[in-house]
């Protein structure tokens, strides 16, 4: 039956002339019901003609089958920058310091902190650069002092370099002790602090709301008994690594107190730990060392860089060469990691930069990438840096 025999069929009673009494025939309902029908209809055709989804008929009953999906979709993972098509480097202004390096720089490369004479008995005075102008020169003080991390308030946070490891901010000008004992490595967007204290029985993962605000211990995972920060995120959670005294394991303190293991990627029984070195673009950066590397040191077979994303708990391996190419960030290896032709990480590409040669044994390290790759900051260092001035610098990329 097609829809103007089945219109018909509704509307016979009126064929007979005019009737008697009140029609039987609810025509806005026989209309509604029509138009229903034809409704039913035309999507039924055109769903017969959709990838993935099947009409059937049964009974009067329209029945759908659900699209068909795959067993498990693939994580949504946090999208890299675009590495830059070229970079050129320039030296940034050390004022009345005949030596400098970059330490530590902001997410978006606007702001820089570093340290004059950063050598062994160096003066560490602290040089503040904003869009790669001093803005900043605070000559050395008693302790002296190293920044490692700045954010886009200007605030950065650091230790001291000699004597008993003390935390240190500078704020508002003014280089200013810090709440605790131990060292402030890391700062985000709003003013968390993350690092570590330092006693005789060890280190302890601690992190503070503000510069001014008292430390928060991290709470030890079972059988673990100390260890070190890395890194924080805006979300607060910081980068740690912890351990019971004869070996590590990765962690991630998060804001609200939990404390997460980062399992390492299933490498076999040869697998030894993760070290963590720092959070860049959404992902965690680590070293991942296998027996072979004790025994041949480092750079030796069995030692790789991985990334990891926290969110699906992803894995990617990105060189079997650990120092071939750095990783920015406040962590230890970035200012003692040194290459003649610098190479930095961007995602996972890598970003090839040209050198600022002034010497012809000069060697580079990479300690700040902004977030957008377009801010690269670091040193050149001409030698022996404890005979040669160590020279800040800064590669501009587009």
């Amino acid at each position: 039956m097609n829809d103007e025999e089945y219109g018909a069929l509704l509307l016979r009673p009126l064929d007979s002339g005019t009737p008697d009494g009140p029609s039987a025939v609810d025509v806005r309902k026989a209309m509604r019901d029509g138009l229903r029908v034809r409704r039913v209809r035309t999507w039924s055709a055109a769903a017969t003609v959709t990838a993935g989804v099947a009409a059937v008929v049964t009974g009067g009953v329209l029945a759908l089958a659900p699209p068909r999906t795959p067993d498990r979709l693939p994580p949504v993972l946090p999208a890299d920058p675009g590495v830059p098509a070229a970079c050129t480097p320039a030296a940034l202004p050390t004022g009345a310091a005949g030596s400098a390096g970059v330490t530590g720089g902001d997410p978006t490369g606007v702001y820089l902190v570093g340290t004059t004479e950063p050598v062994a008995g160096g003066a560490h005075g602290v040089l503040v650069w904003r869009d790669g102008k001093l803005v900043e020169e605070i000559a050395s003080t008693s302790p002296k002092v190293s920044m490692t991390d700045i954010n886009t308030s200007g605030t950065a946070v650091g230790a001291t370099v000699e004597g008993t490891t003390t935390p240190f901010a500078l704020h508002d000008g003014a280089v200013k002790r810090m709440k605790g004992t131990g060292s402030a490595v890391a700062i985000n967007e709003a003013g968390t602090i993350a690092g570590e204290t330092e006693s005789r029985s060890g280190r302890l993962p601690q992190r503070w709301a503000s510069w001014d605000a008292e430390p928060q211990m991290m709470p030890m995972p079972d059988g673990m008994t100390g260890g070190q920060a890395y890194d924080i995120t805006e979300d607060g959670t910081v980068l740690t690594s912890v351990g019971d005294g004869t070996r590590n394991r990765a962690y991630l303190w998060h804001a609200d107190g939990s404390v997460e293991p980062i399992d390492p990627p299933d490498l076999g029984p040869d697998q030894e730990f993760v070290q963590p070195l720092a959070f860049r673009f959404g992902w965690v950066y680590a070293q991942v060392n296998t027996p072979a590397v004790s025994r041949t040191g480092p750079g030796g077979l069995g030692q790789s860089i991985y990334r990891y994303e926290p969110g699906s708990r992803t894995w990617q391996q990105l060189t079997t060469e650990s120092y071939a190419v750095q990783v920015s960030g406040p962590h230890r290896m970035a200012n003692m990691f040194m290459q003649d032709e610098p190479a930095v990480y961007v995602g996972k590409e890598v970003l090839r930069l040209p050198p600022l040669k002034l010497h012809d044994d000069d060697s580079f390290s990479v300690t700040v990438v902004s977030d957008n790759a377009r801010v690269v900051a670091g040193a050149n260092l001409s030698g022996i840096a404890a005979e040669r001035p160590v020279h800040p610098v800064i590669w501009r990329c587009r």
